[in-house]
């Protein structure tokens, strides 16, 4: 297993920079944003906005990573089904939240002015749906010069990339996160980074259908059927238990030597997503 990663406090320092320009934390006369979507938590922060508060705030440190909340973030509980009660008092200007995920926007209006803005649908372009989010939650804040830098920012990164990636040995990737020692999803069209993989011009893999979340779900023999891929595993990893096993041990990637992790990176984000996707792939795959 090829492994080409920094420390991870070098490596997350370092991605950090290149994914938010250090601008100074909007001042306190910004709204009060509560945040129930992960995506839209790291859009605002991308547009150096500090959310109120976001649902499950603590697990988004361990699957989106960076940027990070700052520490006095409050937790609204699921981001699924949030606590109203909760929400009710902290009296919000305003509620970001996905559309068609947890609770309606119709229900939150009651609480707050709330935007609902799609992110992962039947269009199946979850990048462009983030760049149009990025810019509607800036328009709602009045800060659309901080979101046209950030993009701006963000388009010459992923092009540079792309450029990059023309040393790449031009093998196909197939994105892969293990729910279990046996269960994988597999990320392909429809996907935030099947996006960045067109982006910078690095092939997927995997050709089967997908949801509208863009990921199938499927046994670990799926890996075998594309022998000449290149398996990225997106951390937490599969077992000791199961690395060791024959099953594992057979597959031709494996015997290969064609496998590599990648820190922890949120399939179902939003534009800083994508960014740190880019870049932790670039890593991983060493591309300098």
């Amino acid at each position: 297993m090829t492994d080409h990663r920094l420390t991870r406090r070098q490596f997350a320092t370092a991605l950090a920079a290149v994914m938010v320009p250090a601008f100074p934390m909007a001042a306190a006369t910004t709204p009060r944003i509560a945040v129930l979507d992960w995506g839209w938590a790291e859009s605002l922060l991308a547009l150096q906005v500090a959310p109120l508060a976001v649902a499950e705030a603590p697990l988004y440190g361990d699957r989106v990573v960076v940027p990070a909340l700052p520490g006095d973030t409050i937790d609204l509980g699921l981001r699924s089904w949030p606590n109203m009660e909760l929400l009710r008092d902290l009296k919000p200007d305003l509620i970001l939240a996905q559309a068609g995920y947890g609770v309606s926007a119709a229900r939150l209006n009651e609480i707050a002015p709330t935007l609902a803005l799609p992110l992962y649908s039947t269009e199946r372009k979850p990048l462009q749906a983030a760049d149009d989010a990025i810019r509607e939650i800036a328009a709602r804040i009045g800060k659309e010069t901080a979101a046209a830098d950030y993009l701006q920012h963000s388009y010459a990164r992923l092009d540079a990339v792309g450029r990059a990636a023309k040393a790449y040995d031009g093998r196909p990737v197939l994105i892969i996160k293990f729910a279990d020692d046996r269960v994988i999803d597999i990320y392909g069209p429809g996907g935030l980074f099947d996006d960045v993989l067109n982006r910078i011009g690095i092939a997927n893999a995997w050709d089967g259908p997908t949801n509208n979340w863009g990921f199938a779900t499927a046994g670990l023999e799926a890996i075998g059927r594309y022998p000449d891929a290149r398996v990225i595993i997106i951390e937490p990893g599969p077992s000791g238990t199961l690395l060791e096993s024959a099953l594992w041990q057979s597959l031709p990637a494996v015997r290969a030597g064609l496998v590599t992790m990648i820190p922890p990176t949120w399939v179902f984000g939003a534009f800083p997503s994508a960014m740190r996707f880019a870049e932790v792939l670039r890593h991983g795959l060493g591309i300098s």
